[in-house]
């Protein structure tokens, strides 16, 4: 991708310059490979982020697309007709992807869906996630968008909705700086 990019850009067709294109291409390629890569949540598997497969995620992204656009609909109509049908709610699942790089994307692919927001994955594999109403919070606990991922990335998944005592029995991170921390470190600045 790198050569073609230069190829693209250079558009210089002498044997010499072809040359020096693709061995920097490779250099190039060889020294930033270490950061495309990350350990696996479950195993200590090395995972690199173009193993997904350009057609199974080129599937992927056409599915999403379209998920977004059913769901930017469902959300305009109910904002500009029938607001007694936003319910917020947190939903809490389990999904527990070894690649770190089908977490990100359930993540960000949940986020990018209208009504819905990714809050929190935890080292586990628990996801917590807001969903504005009833219907978007029963689209994402029946795990359509969660096996997608894993097929896009090749992964077999145990995917569950959690029950209430598993909830509270989640450890969540406490940050340091909460908003009133904040506020009173700057008065006293």
């Amino acid at each position: 991708m790198l050569f073609a990019l230069w190829f693209v850009m250079s558009q210089k067709t002498e044997p010499k310059f072809l040359i020096i294109g693709g061995a920097a291409s490779i250099i190039i390629s060889l020294m930033c490979m270490r950061t495309l890569s990350m350990k696996g949540a479950k195993t200590g598997s090395v995972y690199y982020f173009t193993e997904a497969g350009i057609f199974r995620m080129l599937l992927y992204l056409i599915w999403l697309i379209v998920q977004i656009i059913r769901s930017a609909l469902y959300v305009a109509g109910i904002s500009l007709s029938n607001r007694s049908k936003v319910d917020p709610s947190v939903v809490w699942f389990k999904t527990d992807y070894d690649s770190p790089f089908a977490r990100a994307l359930l993540a960000n692919s949940i986020t990018l869906t209208p009504g819905t927001i990714t809050i929190d994955i935890t080292d586990e594999g628990y996801y917590s996630v807001h969903a504005l109403t009833q219907h978007l919070k029963e689209g994402l606990l029946d795990g359509s968008m969660q096996k997608k991922v894993a097929w896009a990335y090749k992964e077999k998944i145990d995917f569950r909705p959690l029950s209430e005592e598993e909830i509270a029995g989640i450890d969540v991170i406490e940050h340091e700086i909460t908003p009133r921390k904040y506020r009173a470190r700057r008065k006293k600045k």
